[in-house]
């Protein structure tokens, strides 16, 4: 009896189950076409990863500088030493 009740009932359950795939096409195209078309959060997480190694940089080429420029002033005040022993040499001796 119950297999009598089922091959009743697929007349409809056939619309039922082609509106249900059609529905289902149609989201997942729906979704595809939203994931290929907004690539906001890629370009956000790039723009972000290139923000921190500009940063990393900027911080590396900060120190590079304050440690060449604490050689110069050695070099400067080496040089100054020189020239005032020289000026000595010459002038007193």
């Amino acid at each position: 009896m119950a297999g009598l009740t089922f091959k009743k009932l697929i007349p409809a359950f056939i619309p039922l189950a082609l509106e249900i795939a059609r529905h289902l096409k149609r989201d997942t195209v729906h979704n595809h076409n939203i994931r290929k078309l907004d690539n906001t959060e890629e370009k956000l997480a790039t723009l972000e990863n290139l923000i921190i190694k500009v940063e990393k940089k900027a911080l590396g080429n900060r120190e590079e500088i304050r440690v060449l420029g604490l050689r110069l002033q050695i070099w400067l005040a080496l040089n100054s030493l020189i020239l005032i022993a020289i000026a000595v040499k010459l002038f007193f001796y």
